[in-house]
């Protein structure tokens, strides 16, 4: 027997994505190719001592450097906060980093 009576769907608020305007994408993809020029000798020293790090992790290696917040990594990086979490563990087993160091401390010799 089906009922007569009505469900209403609500919109879940946690499920809208927010529309990134253009200004928002072309600042950027200039903070992008800012950190990519601007630590191409970084890359290139980071590269030599580990030649397993993909292009990728380069990236994430860049980002952590400019001392992004896990937020703004994944902003960039067009992932959750969680991946963008998952990453940098991997990225600190590749490097052989402790999980209790500080980002910053590692790239300060480099």
């Amino acid at each position: 027997m089906t009922s007569n009576r009505k469900t209403r769907v609500r919109a879940d608020k946690s499920l809208q994505t927010r529309i990134v305007t253009v200004l928002e994408q072309r600042i950027m993809h200039h903070l992008i190719k800012e950190l990519q020029n601007s630590s191409s000798s970084f890359i290139k020293e980071l590269r030599a001592r580990h030649p397993r790090l993909t292009p990728y992790d380069l990236r994430l290696c860049t980002y952590l450097k400019a001392n992004l917040s896990t937020k703004e990594i994944a902003t960039l990086l067009n992932i959750t906060p969680d991946s963008a979490k998952k990453a940098k563990h991997r990225l600190r087993k590749k490097l052989s980093v402790a999980p209790n160091t500080i980002w910053s401390q590692v790239f300060k010799d480099r």
